[in-house]
Protein backbone atom coordinates (compact mmCIF):
# COMPACT_ATOMS: atom_id res chain seq x y z
CA UNK A 1 0.00 0.00 0.00
CA UNK A 2 0.93 3.82 -0.88
CA UNK A 3 1.41 5.94 1.77
CA UNK A 4 -1.47 8.24 0.96
CA UNK A 5 -3.51 4.60 1.26
CA UNK A 6 -2.22 4.00 4.77
CA UNK A 7 -3.14 7.32 6.10
CA UNK A 8 -6.69 7.00 5.11
CA UNK A 9 -6.81 3.67 6.32
CA UNK A 10 -6.10 4.72 9.68
CA UNK A 11 -8.27 8.03 9.72
CA UNK A 12 -10.92 5.08 8.89
CA UNK A 13 -9.93 3.08 11.99
CA UNK A 14 -9.72 5.90 14.09
CA UNK A 15 -13.37 7.05 12.81
CA UNK A 16 -14.57 3.88 14.19
CA UNK A 17 -13.37 4.88 17.24
CA UNK A 18 -16.76 6.87 18.17
CA UNK A 19 -18.96 3.84 17.99
CA UNK A 20 -16.74 0.92 19.12
CA UNK A 21 -17.23 -0.76 22.83
CA UNK A 22 -14.23 -1.97 25.09
CA UNK A 23 -13.62 -5.29 22.96
CA UNK A 24 -13.56 -3.21 19.73
CA UNK A 25 -11.68 -0.32 20.94
CA UNK A 26 -8.56 -3.36 21.81
CA UNK A 27 -8.82 -4.66 18.22
CA UNK A 28 -8.68 -1.23 16.57
CA UNK A 29 -6.04 -0.46 18.65
CA UNK A 30 -3.97 -3.37 17.60
CA UNK A 31 -4.92 -2.96 13.91
CA UNK A 32 -3.94 1.25 14.66
CA UNK A 33 -0.17 0.04 15.64
CA UNK A 34 0.03 -2.33 12.26
CA UNK A 35 -0.60 0.31 10.81
CA UNK A 36 1.82 2.84 12.42
CA UNK A 37 5.18 0.36 12.04
CA UNK A 38 3.25 0.05 7.64
CA UNK A 39 3.24 4.41 7.76
CA UNK A 40 6.85 4.46 9.83
CA UNK A 41 8.67 1.72 7.69
CA UNK A 42 7.28 3.36 4.24
CA UNK A 43 8.22 7.00 5.30
CA UNK A 44 11.62 5.91 5.68
CA UNK A 45 11.74 4.26 2.31
CA UNK A 46 10.60 7.47 0.78
CA UNK A 47 13.30 9.55 2.94
CA UNK A 48 16.02 7.21 1.69
CA UNK A 49 15.14 7.38 -1.99
CA UNK A 50 15.16 11.17 -1.47
CA UNK A 51 18.42 11.35 -0.35
CA UNK A 52 19.45 9.02 -3.20
CA UNK A 53 18.16 11.14 -5.60
CA UNK A 54 19.37 14.31 -4.12
CA UNK A 55 22.70 12.81 -3.84
CA UNK A 56 22.84 12.16 -7.60
CA UNK A 57 21.56 15.45 -8.49
CA UNK A 58 24.63 17.43 -6.06
CA UNK A 59 26.82 14.94 -8.59
CA UNK A 60 25.52 16.06 -11.63
CA UNK A 61 25.98 19.23 -10.45
CA UNK A 62 29.43 19.03 -9.90
CA UNK A 63 30.69 17.46 -13.20
CA UNK A 64 28.53 19.92 -15.27
CA UNK A 65 27.84 23.35 -13.82
CA UNK A 66 25.21 25.69 -13.59
CA UNK A 67 24.85 28.59 -15.21
CA UNK A 68 21.91 31.48 -15.42
CA UNK A 69 20.05 32.61 -18.16
CA UNK A 70 21.31 35.99 -17.55
CA UNK A 71 25.05 35.93 -16.22
CA UNK A 72 28.16 36.39 -16.93
CA UNK A 73 30.58 33.56 -18.24
CA UNK A 74 32.32 33.73 -15.07
CA UNK A 75 29.39 33.68 -12.80
CA UNK A 76 29.08 29.57 -12.18
CA UNK A 77 27.07 27.80 -9.50
CA UNK A 78 28.48 24.45 -8.65
CA UNK A 79 25.54 23.42 -6.45
CA UNK A 80 21.77 24.65 -6.17
CA UNK A 81 21.00 24.61 -2.31
CA UNK A 82 17.83 22.60 -2.22
CA UNK A 83 15.51 24.55 0.73
CA UNK A 84 14.92 21.97 3.15
CA UNK A 85 11.75 23.00 5.27
CA UNK A 86 12.79 21.59 8.27
CA UNK A 87 16.35 23.33 8.36
CA UNK A 88 14.85 26.66 8.34
CA UNK A 89 14.39 28.57 11.30
CA UNK A 90 11.01 28.54 12.65
CA UNK A 91 9.07 31.43 13.51
CA UNK A 92 6.80 31.52 16.18
CA UNK A 93 3.96 31.06 14.69
CA UNK A 94 5.52 27.66 13.42
CA UNK A 95 6.97 26.97 16.55
CA UNK A 96 4.10 26.75 18.45
CA UNK A 97 1.62 24.76 15.55
CA UNK A 98 4.13 22.11 15.79
CA UNK A 99 4.21 22.50 19.20
CA UNK A 100 0.90 21.93 19.41
CA UNK A 101 1.08 18.69 16.86
CA UNK A 102 3.74 17.22 19.26
CA UNK A 103 1.47 17.82 21.86
CA UNK A 104 -1.42 15.92 20.11
CA UNK A 105 0.54 13.05 19.43
CA UNK A 106 1.95 12.44 22.52
CA UNK A 107 -1.63 12.42 24.67
CA UNK A 108 -2.87 10.27 21.70
CA UNK A 109 0.47 8.11 22.22
CA UNK A 110 -0.53 7.60 25.85
CA UNK A 111 -4.09 7.51 25.38
CA UNK A 112 -3.78 4.48 22.77
CA UNK A 113 -0.23 2.96 23.84
CA UNK A 114 1.08 3.71 20.55
CA UNK A 115 5.16 4.87 19.50
CA UNK A 116 5.39 8.57 19.17
CA UNK A 117 7.07 10.03 16.03
CA UNK A 118 7.98 13.45 16.09
CA UNK A 119 9.02 14.70 13.36
CA UNK A 120 12.53 17.41 13.43
CA UNK A 121 10.50 20.39 13.16
CA UNK A 122 8.08 19.24 16.18
CA UNK A 123 11.01 18.02 18.20
CA UNK A 124 12.86 21.35 17.50
CA UNK A 125 9.36 23.50 18.69
CA UNK A 126 9.53 21.52 21.86
CA UNK A 127 13.12 21.74 22.46
CA UNK A 128 14.44 18.06 22.20
CA UNK A 129 16.36 18.33 19.39
CA UNK A 130 17.55 20.99 18.27
CA UNK A 131 20.44 20.63 16.59
CA UNK A 132 20.36 17.29 16.20
CA UNK A 133 19.14 15.16 12.71
CA UNK A 134 17.85 12.04 14.55
CA UNK A 135 14.48 10.82 12.55
CA UNK A 136 13.68 8.68 15.81
CA UNK A 137 12.63 9.93 19.10
CA UNK A 138 13.63 8.66 22.11
CA UNK A 139 11.76 9.09 25.59
CA UNK A 140 13.23 11.81 27.35
CA UNK A 141 13.37 12.63 31.23
CA UNK A 142 11.42 15.77 32.58
CA UNK A 143 14.36 17.78 31.83
CA UNK A 144 14.17 17.01 28.58
CA UNK A 145 10.85 17.56 28.10
CA UNK A 146 8.73 14.69 26.53
CA UNK A 147 6.73 11.97 27.79
CA UNK A 148 7.73 9.65 30.59
CA UNK A 149 5.98 6.73 32.54
CA UNK A 150 3.91 8.98 34.72
CA UNK A 151 2.40 11.97 32.28
CA UNK A 152 3.45 14.18 29.60
CA UNK A 153 5.26 17.14 30.49
CA UNK A 154 5.02 20.51 28.45
CA UNK A 155 7.69 22.14 27.99
CA UNK A 156 8.53 25.42 29.42
CA UNK A 157 9.72 27.16 26.70
CA UNK A 158 6.41 26.84 25.08
CA UNK A 159 3.68 26.47 28.22
CA UNK A 160 2.99 30.63 28.28
CA UNK A 161 2.33 30.81 24.29
CA UNK A 162 0.19 27.33 24.41
CA UNK A 163 -2.21 28.39 27.30
CA UNK A 164 -2.47 31.97 26.04
CA UNK A 165 -2.00 32.92 29.16
CA UNK A 166 -0.97 36.76 27.91
CA UNK A 167 -5.01 36.33 26.78
CA UNK A 168 -6.09 35.98 30.13
CA UNK A 169 -9.45 38.38 31.44
CA UNK A 170 -7.95 39.00 34.66
CA UNK A 171 -5.95 42.18 34.36
CA UNK A 172 -3.31 42.22 37.67
CA UNK A 173 -2.49 38.06 36.51
CA UNK A 174 -1.91 39.77 33.16
CA UNK A 175 0.13 42.75 34.74
CA UNK A 176 1.95 39.99 36.58
CA UNK A 177 3.28 37.72 33.63
CA UNK A 178 4.91 34.57 35.06
CA UNK A 179 7.80 33.01 34.77
CA UNK A 180 9.16 29.39 33.76
CA UNK A 181 12.69 29.14 35.96
CA UNK A 182 13.09 25.48 37.37
CA UNK A 183 12.82 25.20 40.94
CA UNK A 184 13.03 28.79 41.68
CA UNK A 185 11.05 30.10 44.98
CA UNK A 186 13.47 32.52 45.99
CA UNK A 187 13.98 35.80 44.14
CA UNK A 188 15.56 39.25 45.18
CA UNK A 189 13.84 42.51 45.59
CA UNK A 190 14.97 45.86 46.42
CA UNK A 191 13.55 47.23 50.24
CA UNK A 192 15.17 50.83 49.83
CA UNK A 193 17.67 53.04 48.25
CA UNK A 194 19.26 55.61 49.13
CA UNK A 195 21.70 58.59 47.51
CA UNK A 196 22.68 60.12 50.71
CA UNK A 197 21.79 62.88 53.32
CA UNK A 198 22.58 65.56 49.53
CA UNK A 199 22.50 65.22 46.14
CA UNK A 200 25.06 67.74 44.72
CA UNK A 201 28.48 67.80 46.06
CA UNK A 202 31.12 70.26 45.42
CA UNK A 203 34.01 69.67 43.66
CA UNK A 204 37.35 67.39 44.95
CA UNK A 205 34.10 66.79 47.80
CA UNK A 206 33.20 63.39 47.70
CA UNK A 207 29.43 62.42 46.63
CA UNK A 208 27.90 60.11 49.66
CA UNK A 209 27.87 56.31 48.09
CA UNK A 210 24.32 55.48 46.54
CA UNK A 211 22.95 52.16 48.15
CA UNK A 212 20.71 49.71 47.72
CA UNK A 213 19.23 47.15 50.13
CA UNK A 214 18.47 43.62 48.69
CA UNK A 215 15.86 41.44 49.84
CA UNK A 216 15.18 37.93 49.47
CA UNK A 217 11.50 37.00 48.52
CA UNK A 218 10.85 33.75 49.50
CA UNK A 219 8.18 32.48 47.49
CA UNK A 220 4.78 30.27 48.72
CA UNK A 221 4.45 26.93 46.77
CA UNK A 222 1.31 26.12 45.33
CA UNK A 223 0.14 22.45 44.18
CA UNK A 224 -2.76 22.40 42.24
CA UNK A 225 -4.26 19.01 39.66
CA UNK A 226 -6.52 19.88 37.90
CA UNK A 227 -8.94 17.38 36.18
CA UNK A 228 -10.93 17.64 33.06
CA UNK A 229 -13.23 15.17 31.49
CA UNK A 230 -13.74 14.97 27.21
CA UNK A 231 -15.60 12.33 25.00
CA UNK A 232 -13.62 10.23 23.28
CA UNK A 233 -14.83 11.68 19.99
CA UNK A 234 -12.14 13.73 20.22
CA UNK A 235 -9.80 10.76 18.76
CA UNK A 236 -10.79 11.67 15.72
CA UNK A 237 -9.18 14.59 15.65
CA UNK A 238 -5.91 15.38 13.80
CA UNK A 239 -3.36 15.60 16.38
CA UNK A 240 -3.19 19.72 16.08
CA UNK A 241 -7.12 20.30 16.56
CA UNK A 242 -6.59 17.30 19.68
CA UNK A 243 -4.15 19.42 21.29
CA UNK A 244 -5.82 22.58 20.85
CA UNK A 245 -9.36 21.76 21.98
CA UNK A 246 -7.38 20.14 25.28
CA UNK A 247 -5.03 23.37 25.65
CA UNK A 248 -8.34 25.68 25.42
CA UNK A 249 -9.64 23.86 28.34
CA UNK A 250 -6.48 23.49 30.01
CA UNK A 251 -5.84 27.49 29.53
CA UNK A 252 -9.54 28.05 30.85
CA UNK A 253 -9.31 26.34 34.13
CA UNK A 254 -5.55 27.47 34.77
CA UNK A 255 -6.49 31.14 34.14
CA UNK A 256 -9.42 30.71 36.72
CA UNK A 257 -7.30 29.31 39.02
CA UNK A 258 -4.37 31.97 39.02
CA UNK A 259 -6.53 34.87 38.66
CA UNK A 260 -7.79 33.73 42.10
CA UNK A 261 -5.01 32.55 43.99
CA UNK A 262 -2.76 35.45 42.79
CA UNK A 263 -5.32 37.41 44.73
CA UNK A 264 -6.84 35.65 47.55
CA UNK A 265 -4.28 33.03 47.64
CA UNK A 266 -3.38 31.65 51.67
CA UNK A 267 -0.13 31.01 51.03
CA UNK A 268 -0.45 27.71 52.99
CA UNK A 269 -1.88 24.33 52.28
CA UNK A 270 -0.27 23.67 49.24
CA UNK A 271 -1.83 27.22 47.80
CA UNK A 272 0.47 30.42 46.81
CA UNK A 273 0.06 33.59 48.32
CA UNK A 274 -2.20 35.82 47.01
CA UNK A 275 -1.40 39.82 46.65
CA UNK A 276 -3.64 40.52 49.67
CA UNK A 277 -1.55 38.58 52.16
CA UNK A 278 0.77 40.16 53.31
CA UNK A 279 -0.13 43.90 52.18
CA UNK A 280 -0.33 46.96 53.94
CA UNK A 281 -3.87 46.67 54.71
CA UNK A 282 -5.48 50.14 55.98
CA UNK A 283 -8.93 50.88 57.53
CA UNK A 284 -11.84 49.59 56.20
CA UNK A 285 -14.04 52.75 54.54
CA UNK A 286 -17.54 53.20 54.57
CA UNK A 287 -20.12 53.22 51.12
CA UNK A 288 -19.29 56.81 49.70
CA UNK A 289 -15.96 57.24 50.50
CA UNK A 290 -14.54 55.30 48.10
CA UNK A 291 -12.42 57.93 46.14
CA UNK A 292 -10.86 59.17 49.60
CA UNK A 293 -10.20 55.33 50.55
CA UNK A 294 -7.97 55.50 47.27
CA UNK A 295 -6.10 58.40 47.98
CA UNK A 296 -5.75 57.13 51.22
CA UNK A 297 -3.88 54.29 49.87
CA UNK A 298 -1.70 56.06 47.15
CA UNK A 299 -0.36 58.25 49.87
CA UNK A 300 0.73 55.34 51.99
CA UNK A 301 3.08 53.74 49.72
CA UNK A 302 6.12 54.73 48.95
CA UNK A 303 7.42 56.41 46.22
CA UNK A 304 9.15 53.46 45.08
CA UNK A 305 5.94 51.04 45.55
CA UNK A 306 4.16 53.70 43.49
CA UNK A 307 6.34 53.69 40.72
CA UNK A 308 4.12 52.09 37.51
CA UNK A 309 1.46 51.64 40.22
CA UNK A 310 -1.95 50.66 39.19
CA UNK A 311 -5.41 50.73 40.90
CA UNK A 312 -7.16 47.60 40.87
CA UNK A 313 -10.80 47.59 41.45
CA UNK A 314 -13.70 45.50 42.12
CA UNK A 315 -16.77 45.20 39.52
CA UNK A 316 -18.93 46.68 42.67
CA UNK A 317 -16.38 49.23 43.70
CA UNK A 318 -16.46 50.78 40.15
CA UNK A 319 -19.93 50.82 39.66
CA UNK A 320 -20.36 52.51 43.44
CA UNK A 321 -18.23 55.34 41.66
CA UNK A 322 -19.49 55.49 38.49
CA UNK A 323 -23.26 56.19 39.88
CA UNK A 324 -22.00 58.71 42.39
CA UNK A 325 -24.09 61.49 42.81
CA UNK A 326 -22.92 65.16 43.93
CA UNK A 327 -25.30 67.07 46.49
CA UNK A 328 -27.87 68.22 44.02
CA UNK A 329 -28.86 64.44 42.94
CA UNK A 330 -26.71 64.80 39.36
CA UNK A 331 -24.12 62.28 38.60
CA UNK A 332 -20.52 62.63 38.84
CA UNK A 333 -19.74 60.73 35.74
CA UNK A 334 -21.78 60.38 32.57
CA UNK A 335 -23.63 57.14 33.03
CA UNK A 336 -24.23 56.16 29.11
CA UNK A 337 -21.68 55.47 26.49
CA UNK A 338 -18.46 55.98 28.45
CA UNK A 339 -15.43 53.50 29.47
CA UNK A 340 -16.01 53.96 33.07
CA UNK A 341 -13.15 55.39 34.78
CA UNK A 342 -9.93 54.60 33.94
CA UNK A 343 -7.93 57.11 36.09
CA UNK A 344 -7.46 58.76 39.34
CA UNK A 345 -5.08 61.48 39.86
CA UNK A 346 -3.51 60.23 36.61
CA UNK A 347 -3.09 56.80 37.98
CA UNK A 348 -4.41 53.91 35.86
CA UNK A 349 -7.66 52.27 36.59
CA UNK A 350 -8.84 48.79 36.03
CA UNK A 351 -11.75 46.79 37.12
CA UNK A 352 -10.62 42.99 38.48
CA UNK A 353 -13.55 41.24 38.56
CA UNK A 354 -11.52 38.42 40.85
CA UNK A 355 -11.52 40.78 43.50
CA UNK A 356 -14.19 40.50 46.07
CA UNK A 357 -17.08 43.34 46.03
CA UNK A 358 -15.77 46.80 47.83
CA UNK A 359 -12.11 45.17 47.22
CA UNK A 360 -9.58 47.32 45.76
CA UNK A 361 -5.30 46.80 45.61
CA UNK A 362 -2.93 49.46 44.81
CA UNK A 363 0.26 48.45 43.36
CA UNK A 364 2.68 47.67 40.23
CA UNK A 365 1.83 44.14 39.81
CA UNK A 366 5.75 43.46 38.66
CA UNK A 367 6.42 43.31 42.54
CA UNK A 368 4.41 40.39 42.41
CA UNK A 369 6.40 37.30 41.69
CA UNK A 370 4.45 34.26 40.13
CA UNK A 371 7.08 31.31 38.78
CA UNK A 372 5.87 27.77 37.49
CA UNK A 373 8.91 25.84 39.40
CA UNK A 374 8.25 22.70 37.24
CA UNK A 375 7.15 21.55 33.68
CA UNK A 376 3.24 21.09 33.72
CA UNK A 377 2.33 17.80 33.69
CA UNK A 378 -0.62 16.28 31.76
CA UNK A 379 -2.11 12.48 32.84
CA UNK A 380 -4.58 11.25 30.59
CA UNK A 381 -6.62 8.08 30.83
CA UNK A 382 -9.05 6.49 28.34
CA UNK A 383 -12.25 5.26 29.95
CA UNK A 384 -13.63 2.65 27.59
CA UNK A 385 -16.61 1.25 28.89
CA UNK A 386 -17.52 5.34 29.46
CA UNK A 387 -16.21 6.65 26.36
CA UNK A 388 -14.66 9.35 28.66
CA UNK A 389 -11.10 10.64 28.50
CA UNK A 390 -10.04 12.18 31.60
CA UNK A 391 -6.80 14.30 31.97
CA UNK A 392 -5.38 15.68 34.73
CA UNK A 393 -2.92 18.52 34.67
CA UNK A 394 -0.77 19.27 37.56
CA UNK A 395 0.31 22.12 38.29
CA UNK A 396 3.02 23.58 40.26
CA UNK A 397 3.63 27.19 40.60
CA UNK A 398 5.37 29.48 43.61
CA UNK A 399 3.71 33.12 44.14
CA UNK A 400 3.95 36.04 46.53
CA UNK A 401 4.21 39.50 46.19
CA UNK A 402 7.08 41.65 47.78
CA UNK A 403 6.28 43.57 51.44
CA UNK A 404 5.17 46.61 51.61
CA UNK A 405 4.72 47.02 47.75
CA UNK A 406 1.01 46.82 47.66
CA UNK A 407 -2.11 48.21 49.61
CA UNK A 408 -5.29 46.48 50.14
CA UNK A 409 -8.39 48.12 50.88
CA UNK A 410 -11.89 46.78 51.68
CA UNK A 411 -15.20 47.79 52.68
CA UNK A 412 -16.76 47.81 56.20
CA UNK A 413 -18.92 45.25 56.70
CA UNK A 414 -20.83 46.91 59.62
CA UNK A 415 -23.79 49.28 59.07
CA UNK A 416 -24.64 52.13 60.96
CA UNK A 417 -27.86 51.04 63.26
CA UNK A 418 -30.81 53.63 62.16
CA UNK A 419 -32.13 55.51 65.83
CA UNK A 420 -35.75 54.75 65.86
CA UNK A 421 -36.24 56.05 69.52
CA UNK A 422 -37.96 59.30 68.73
CA UNK A 423 -40.23 60.97 70.40
CA UNK A 424 -43.39 59.49 70.41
Amino acid sequence: MTLEELIAKRKELLAQVADADAEMFAKIQEEIKKVDYQIEETEKQEENERKAAETDAEKRAARKPNYSADSKKDDVTLFRSVDNAEDKELTKEQSLRFAKIALGKQVRAKLMDLKIDLSKNEKRALGIAVTTSATTYTAPSESANGVNNGGIFIPQNVLYDLLELEQVDSPFLRDVMPTHIKGATIFPYVIESSNGTTKGKKETVAADDRTIKWGKLTLAQGNYPLTIEVTMELLAMTDEEFATYLLNDLGNEVNLLLADEALYGTGSDDRIAGVTVGAIQGTAYTAGSEADAIKTGLLTLSKRARKGAKVYISRSMSLAMVFEKDSQGRYQFPIYNNDGITSIATVPVEVEEGLSNGDFVIGNAKNYKLNFVKATEIYPELHGKTRVIEYTAHLMVAGKAAPNKFYYGKKSTTTTPTNNSGNN
